[in-house]
């Protein structure tokens, strides 16, 4: 769960992380819990996919990874638009990020109908 800097109003959705790794590895739990430290800050899902992509770069250096949020905004479910839709952002990172194989790896772990999640 986060709260949108735009219209002060939450948004909560789902995580996907999918990294190759280079010799480095991060527990499963410590993925949430790295993530929920960007949540609780007033954010922009894009801004929070980025900043927790680069931590993850950080601490891991890995040679590829994907991060994908998947989030129901409550501004476009309340606001105007009265719609109860998801956004999704995508963010590739890592030096083989641009390699066939690496990225069809990566997307397939970070499909948004499948897969192990971990809630905002």
């Amino acid at each position: 769960h986060s709260m949108c800097e735009h219209h002060l109003l939450p948004f909560s959705g789902i995580a996907h992380v999918a990294y190759i790794p280079d010799g480095k590895v991060l527990g499963l739990s410590k993925f949430p819990r790295l993530l929920n430290v960007f949540a609780r800050r007033l954010q922009l899902q894009e801004r929070l996919s980025a900043n927790f992509a680069d931590a993850v770069m950080t601490l891991l250096q890995p040679r590829a990874l994907a991060v994908a949020l998947e989030a129901t905004h409550a501004c476009m479910c309340h606001r105007g638009v009265g719609v109860n839709a998801s956004t999704r952002t995508l963010v590739l990172r890592g030096p083989g990020r641009d390699e066939l194989a690496a990225k069809e790896q990566l997307l397939s772990g970070v499909s948004f109908s499948s897969g192990a999640r971990a809630r905002l």
